[in-house]
């Protein structure tokens, strides 16, 4: 299970529309928090040095927009393995990804990882209570 806190504007960036006749790229003049938290199973490569993961669910919680947070934080989840499963057998050539991690920095408070196009992932634990904060 991963979790980590994040901060998103609240609209995307649009084209000529009806609605905009020009084009935009704004958003609404508050963020939306919260934190995303995700699970997967992770195998080992054949290799032995680095993990493959096969995501499993993901998770809004703590949210601050209110009556959004009560419905997310009750439980709501994509599943992405179901979602992954319609999609290649509905969408042309989709496989699902199961991107590769290897970890390059280990301590029992920070992981730094990779994935397989070299981008660097810094985790920090910062508690061992997994329930929902304000």
């Amino acid at each position: 299970v991963s979790e980590f806190e994040v901060k998103v504007g609240a609209i995307p960036f649009f084209n000529f529309t009806p609605l905009t006749p020009f084009p935009y790229s704004g958003g609404l003049p508050f963020t939306i928090d919260g934190a995303i938290v995700s699970s997967a199973d992770i195998t080992p490569t054949a290799d032995g040095k680095a993990w493959e993961l096969y995501m499993d669910t993901v998770q809004i919680r703590g949210s601050n927009v209110p009556g959004l947070r009560r419905v997310l934080d009750d439980g709501l989840q994509l599943d992405s393995r179901q979602l992954a499963s319609f999609l290649e057998q509905n969408v042309d050539g989709y496989t699902t990804p199961r991107p590769i991690f290897k970890t390059t920095y280990l301590s029992d408070t920070l992981r730094i990882s990779r994935d397989q196009d070299g981008k660097v992932f810094v985790y920090a634990k910062v508690s061992d209570d997994t329930s929902t904060t304000d």
